[in-house]
């Protein structure tokens, strides 16, 4: 219901702006890659906890269509050297790839790419992802280092954060076992003390997640142990119940390798099964929830009676063609979010057409038809622009449809300050 008003508030605004510009100039096209939104993530997590897995794991299932509306691409270089972790991942007579060194912090560009109904394949949007080392984080700063400051301004620069959460360690203190217990205690203070200071939604990921499979065999009930066993954290505790409010915050038990690839040798060390096979489960969902998350912050933040004054309005809107309408959404939006929310880095003035695009996704039915029947008045470069809008609109769809999955099958994971 959130998204119903926010993206109705979205649709009453700035009309008369957008009809003069019309006059004056054709719509640009969103896909130019100029104009493509970015959303920056910035992960974090200690040594060992799997960051590099979840990555390549992460992009190897997405780099196809997978029955999505959309796919990543990379950049080659970056694109070798995923490939090349999960190859090693993959073979189970290698070792895991090695960990991020401290002086090594890695950025890597995703681009999400949809067809239009011509069959074109065009950027939709760009999710810029750094994973930072654990020693950054855990550890003290050697003397001369910037990184700790650098760390501070990837994190306030961010659109949406990733905590890593190492399954292992939460599987060895639900046994019992002090070594995981005070570990994880650490790691988790050390990323929550950056979190706490800045209001972006933030993603908890349970890595792992097949160490755990034991614990209940119904998966929300095993979530639901484990947020309580985090809950023990008081860092994380009080993130959660005083932030919840404000920012979206989200428990996702993720594994790179799936139930039935690795397991915990005699030594304590997760290791590979000979002949084990590769089944990752979760690991495209903390990319799916960046954008609808940022979206449902900002509808957090504006004025509910504006909302259904403003819907109200929307309604009887009709004389506005589906190009203009949408980039006049995305220009309310902008206008809405710096006034109300504060400056979020991927709403900047390249990217009106995207936000209009996941505006109008939102808004009744009737919307999506009227484009259509609009669109055959249009000229072919006006077409071009509503075939591209309309792309625009499945991904988003598909990434909100994923979201909303996950919280179906795992209400634990949707974090509201209870236990």
């Amino acid at each position: 219901m959130i998204y119903v008003l926010l993206f109705a508030l979205l649709a009453a605004g700035v009309a008369i702006v957008l009809k003069r510009r019309s006059r004056r100039a054709a719509v640009p096209i969103a896909g130019d890659e100029a104009g493509v939104p970015t959303f920056r993530v910035a992960a974090l997590g200690p040594r060992g906890s799997g960051k590099t897995l979840l990555l390549a794991s992460m992009y190897h299932e997405m780099q196809v269509w997978g029955g999505r509306s959309f796919l990543l691409t990379a950049p080659r270089a970056e694109v070798a050297l995923l490939n090349k972790w999960f190859s090693q991942v993959e073979d189970t007579g290698q070792d895991w790839p090695a960990g991020t060194a401290a002086a090594d912090t890695r950025e890597f560009t995703f681009t999400a790419r949809a067809r239009t109904r011509t069959g074109t394949l065009r950027p939709v949007l760009r999710l810029v992802y750094l994973e930072y080392a654990g020693k950054v984080l855990t550890e003290p700063e050697e003397p001369g280092s910037k990184l700790w400051n650098d760390l501070d301004t990837q994190v306030q620069r961010a659109d949406a954060l990733i905590g890593i959460i190492d399954g292992h360690r939460v599987r060895q203190w639900y046994d019992g076992e002090p070594e995981g217990r005070i570990r994880l205690q650490h790691a988790m203070t050390a990323m929550i003390n950056r979190m706490l200071t800045v209001h972006k939604p933030v993603t908890f990921i349970i890595t792992k997640w097949d160490l755990l499979r034991d614990i209940d065999a119904d998966e929300d009930a095993r979530l639901r142990a484990v947020r309580k066993l985090l809950m023990s954290n008081r860092g994380f505790r009080e993130l959660v119940q005083e932030h919840t409010s404000r920012r979206v915050v989200r428990l996702i038990p993720v594994s790179a390798v799936g139930p039935s690839f690795a397991e915990m040798d005699d030594d304590g060390a997760v290791a590979k099964v000979p002949g084990g096979e590769l089944r990752p489960t979760n690991v495209d969902v903390p990319l799916a929830a960046v954008v609808p998350d940022v979206f449902e912050q900002v509808a957090r933040a504006l004025d509910r009676e504006k909302l259904a004054a403003v819907l109200e309005r929307a309604r009887r809107r009709s004389g506005v063609g589906p190009a203009a309408a949408l980039t006049e959404l995305g220009t309310f939006i902008l206008a809405q979010t710096t006034r109300a929310a504060g400056a979020v880095g991927a709403f900047s003035a390249p990217y009106v057409s995207f936000l209009g695009a996941a505006a109008a996704e939102l808004l009744t039915p009737q919307a999506e038809a009227r484009a259509v029947r609009t669109e055959r008045a249009l000229s072919e470069a006006e077409q071009e622009v509503e075939d591209f809008q309309l792309a625009q609109r499945r991904v988003i769809r598909d990434l909100q449809s994923r979201v909303d999955v996950l919280e179906g099958r795992l209400p634990a994971s949707r974090l509201d300050g209870g236990e």
